[in-house]
């Protein structure tokens, strides 16, 4: 998508930044014209989410200037740069889970028209305003906690557009959003770049900006890496050379799907249901295959997790290797391991380090006699599954919540594997993921189930469930409307399921049974 203006609007210089002894950024530059839509890719890591918060006021620059149509600002805090027409979706969503959605959408925004709003109206205008945006219908009477993460993040979107920005950082806004989402938001932003607002897309989700735009600022370990143009003939190939210094390959979609060698379910699911959400799905995962489940927001797919591992109420029975499953305890105890969508919320310790967070499945394995940890233990294994993963930086010892988002995420799964779970639900592990870190994630994963594991892969990425799965679910409704395996599954047809345009799912929502498609559809 060429920009629709030449004039530069944003100029960052020099850009430096250390936390203590260790350099996060140094001398990085980036120059964003009006009307233009620029990515911003680097590694988990790479220093960009540091980039934006020193151009939002969340951190300050030990060096380097910032131009605002050509003239030096100085932003000291987040009101600076908003102030100056600068507003930022954050990957992490911050938000206030005790507020309405319609008191979130409009905090601080002061575009009510006067002092007193009756609620249900300003419920009404919410509800209108994020229809407008996303596409999407949310009860603006719902608190903010009781939403959804694509539904959280799809306030954050209307809200960041209500602002009128002139420059709009997006920090990996299609993480927890399926297709329907994902193209209502470029329409969005395509709208913006018409009226001259300068956008900086920040995603691990690289056919994106194919998409969306065709130049691209490349970051790597806090420096510039080089620029590249994809309407110049510059490919996404090149993009990730210059990310990760070589040459990745995540997946095979050609590969033959595992045949497990049992037929005795590790995991078997039974008439799971949730009121309004999900209704008697039946399932099951076999030791040695990978089950993907995929959906648009609203098909049942954001509770799936969270109800078979018995975090959520629901009717129905789940089994894990024979055993009935009646609460998270149960799961866990009979070998089953989560991997939740939010992980700060659900899966993460932010203020121990990375260390305690690794070991706190498998506290047998470090402790000696009385029950007291032993540090050497601990630090073993934790240091034994950094590697493993590429945790950066390398030390058990840092902080879980300084650490980037995908690296975050990476410690989340460490946790787990420490436990030597075999039954693992995971539950979008790779949003927010680079391309390197995710491709290491994949190879975990296969690692894990040529061993003999079962996984429940629950994802909205169409291309990681094509690359991965062996067999994939497609929900609508609260239903299974489809099962693939082989070469039948196609980010195409699982997209026309999902939605409902090619029948298939309105036919399977009234239907016992779902559609089965073999191998040599």
């Amino acid at each position: 998508m060429t920009s629709v203006s030449n004039d530069r609007l944003l100029s960052m210089s020099g850009i430096t930044k250390s936390f203590g002894s260790a350099q996060v950024l140094s001398e990085v530059s980036l120059e964003l014209a009006s009307g233009q839509i620029l990515g911003l890719v680097g590694e988990n890591g790479a220093g960009k989410s540091t980039l934006i918060k020193i151009l939002t006021g969340l951190h300050t620059a030990d060096s380097g200037s910032i131009l605002l149509d050509g003239k030096p600002v100085v932003i000291t805090c987040p009101a600076d740069a908003e102030a100056l027409g600068i507003h930022v979706i954050h990957q992490e969503r911050y938000l206030a889970p005790q507020l309405s959605v319609a008191e979130q959408l409009y905090l601080g925004l002061g575009k009510l028209g006067g002092a007193w709003v009756r609620r249900g109206r300003l419920e009404e205008r919410a509800s209108a305003d994020i229809k407008r945006v996303t596409g999407q219908n949310i009860d603006a009477a719902l608190l903010v906690g009781q939403l959804t993460v694509a539904q959280q993040q799809l306030i954050q979107i209307t809200r960041a557009v209500l602002s009128e920005p002139r420059v709009l950082i997006l920090d990996e806004p299609t993480a927890p959003l399926a297709a329907g989402e994902v193209e209502q938001l470029f329409g969005t932003l395509r709208r913006l770049q018409e009226v001259g607002v300068g956008i900086i897309y920040i995603s691990h989700y690289l056919q994106e900006l194919n998409t969306i735009t065709d130049r691209i600022t490349v970051l790597r370990n806090g420096r510039n890496a080089g620029e590249v143009s994809l309407g110049s003939g510059d490919t996404l190939d090149d993009v990730v050379e210059l990310m990760v210094g070589r040459k990745v390959v995540e997946f095979d979609h050609g590969r033959t799907p595992r045949s497990p060698q049992t037929e005795d379910a590790a995991l078997k699911v039974t008439g799971l249901g949730v009121p309004r959400a999900l209704n008697g799905l039946d399932f099951q995962v076999l030791p040695g295959e990978v089950l993907a489940v995929t959906g648009l927001v609203g098909s049942g797919i954001e509770i799936l997790a969270d109800a078979l591992t018995g975090i959520t109420k629901r009717h129905g029975t789940v089994e894990v290797k024979g055993g009935r499953v009646r609460d998270v305890a149960d799961f866990v105890a009979r070998g089953g391991a989560y991997v939740p969508s939010n992980r700060r919320r659900d899966g993460i310790f932010l203020r121990n380090t990375v260390a305690e967070n690794i070991s706190v499945t498998a506290l047998s394995k470090i402790t000696r006699s009385l029950g007291v940890i032993a540090p050497a233990l601990e630090n073993k294994l934790a240091q034994r599954l950094i590697n493993k993963l590429d945790v950066r930086p390398a030390n058990g010892s840092a902080i879980a919540g300084s650490l980037s988002g995908g690296n975050q995420q990476k410690v989340v799964l460490a946790k787990w594997l420490a436990s030597d779970a075999s039954v693992l639900v995971l539950d979008q592990p790779t949003s927010g993921v680079d391309v390197g870190s995710r491709a290491q994630i994949y190879a975990q994963i296969n690692e894990l189930v040529d061993g003999g594991a079962a996984v429940l892969l629950i994802s909205v990425d169409l291309e990681e469930l094509v690359g991965i799965a062996d067999r994939t679910l497609v929900l609508y409704r609260g239903n299974i409307a489809a099962e693939l395996s082989g070469n039948a599954v196609t980010t195409e047809k699982l997209l026309a399921i999902a939605s409902g345009t090619n029948g298939a799912a309105e036919l399977s929502a009234k239907a016992t049974n779902p559609i089965n498609v073999r191998q040599d559809a």
